[in-house]
């Protein structure tokens, strides 16, 4: 195996693991998955740690065991994935990856620029405002609180940081965590470039665009990747609370599409699906998937939940599990075209509870939304995740296919 990379939640695995393409890429739903898939032949293995939502020591130890591991199973390149906005236990995990990679240096290239997700002066940006001021910094579950990286960084953990700008050399005599700057995909491949070639490509970390650089390093770039196949109708299930989300709802249903909301007892009430609604609930959207060249679920309304869960569980995991457990019910029921799954932790329950413990990358539906392929009792599934704050309002409608909704939608 010639490259791990080992990211907070499983859209992020899939993000990182779909720039390596055409290389033989595996996604490991889970660490468990993970663990099985170190010693077969797998050349790049993505893989879900599922740390996003842990507290940092917890994220932390998770880390450094999955490190350890994937050094340990011979790994020549290990690449730490974050998530380009900050969020989740950034610094606690690259201090946990660093300490038990046994390098000198982590070298860590948090930008994303195609996406407009920089590093200037130590600080992310996001489309030039800093990262906690942008909508990134309002998240009302998970707001990004600091955009200083070496602030942030040793705000989870006591270690060594550099700063290096755009035009310095990697600090030789430094031992710790590196952070450099990058405003350009330019700046983003002449820096790994430098890293690879000093023989110090043993732990990275980054967002998708560290691994679309290291993609172009590694002579991978310049091969043809076949996108998943079809334009068959689309589902969306969105359990994303953010706005953007909420904003690709709305214009879904402003164009015509049939728009089916969910709120705190379908989000919340594990028996619901069991119910004389739910199971109707689930007839009607797979009709409409059936019938339909876009239809979207839209669990997008901000509501209180806190008095709807019981006391003692963890309100985001509950919601995760019951809508997964609901797209789960529309694809055992008939796959009636494409899933597009918006939620990380939505994804993850799906996948469980359909069985699916490991899947590949085919490559991109959309920019930045990677597609796979998997079965679901017996029927093949094209299926896609992205983030919630990610892309522009028409994204579920442009997905759908501009000819076939021009004539069913608008």
């Amino acid at each position: 195996m010639r490259t791990v990379l080992i990211a907070d939640d499983l859209t992020g695995a899939l993000d990182a693991g779909v720039c390596l393409l055409p290389a033989d890429v595996t996604v490991a739903v889970s660490p468990t998955a993970a663990g099985r898939l170190l010693s077969t032949s797998t050349t790049i293995l993505s893989i879900n740690a599922g740390t996003r939502h842990l507290r940092p020591e917890d994220a932390a130890s998770r880390v450094h065991e999955l490190v350890t591991s994937v050094r340990r199973a011979g790994v020549s390149v290990v690449v730490k994935k974050t998530d380009s906005a900050l969020r989740g236990n950034v610094g606690a995990e690259l201090a946990a990856a660093w300490r038990a990679s046994g390098v000198a240096r982590l070298h860590f290239l948090p930008a994303l620029p195609s996406m407009g997700r920089t590093t200037s002066q130590g600080v992310q940006l996001v489309d030039g405002v800093p990262v906690d001021e942008s909508a990134f910094g309002r998240d009302p579950f998970e707001p990004v609180t600091c955009s200083r990286i070496d602030e942030l960084i040793t705000s989870q953990a006591l270690v060594p940081v550099r700063m290096v700008a755009e035009g310095e050399p990697v600090p030789t005599a430094f031992e710790g965590i590196v952070v450099y700057d990058a405003t350009t995909c330019e700046e983003m491949l002449r820096r790994v470039q430098e890293i690879v070639s000093m023989g110090e490509s043993g732990m990275m970390a980054g967002c998708a665009g560290l691994a679309t650089a290291l993609a172009e390093v590694l002579g991978l770039r310049d091969l043809p990747v076949r996108a998943p196949e079809g334009r068959s109708n689309l589902l969306v299930v969105c359990g994303s609370v953010n706005p953007v989300s909420a904003a690709q709802c709305a214009y879904a249903a402003e164009k015509g599409a049939p728009v089916m909301r969910i709120g705190a007892a379908e989000k919340c009430d594990s028996t619901w699906m069991a119910s004389h609604d739910g199971e109707a609930f689930v007839a009607d959207v797979v009709e409409s998937w059936r019938d339909n060249p876009l239809t979207v679920v839209d669990g997008s309304a901000l509501e209180n939940l806190a008095g709807v869960v019981a006391p003692g569980l963890d309100v985001r995991q509950v919601v995760a599990d019951n809508i997964g457990s609901m797209v789960a019910s529309f694809c055992k029921r008939d796959v009636c075209g494409r899933l597009l799954v918006m939620g990380g932790d939505i994804l993850s329950s799906f996948l469980g509870q359909v069985g699916a413990d490991t899947v590949r990358p085919l490559g991109e539906v959309a920019p930045g939304i990677v597609g796979f392929g998997l079965e679901v009792g017996g029927r093949p599934l094209v299926a896609a995740a992205k983030s919630g704050g990610f892309g522009n309002r028409e994204l579920f409608v442009k997905m759908a296919g501009p000819h076939e909704v021009k004539e069913k939608i608008q």
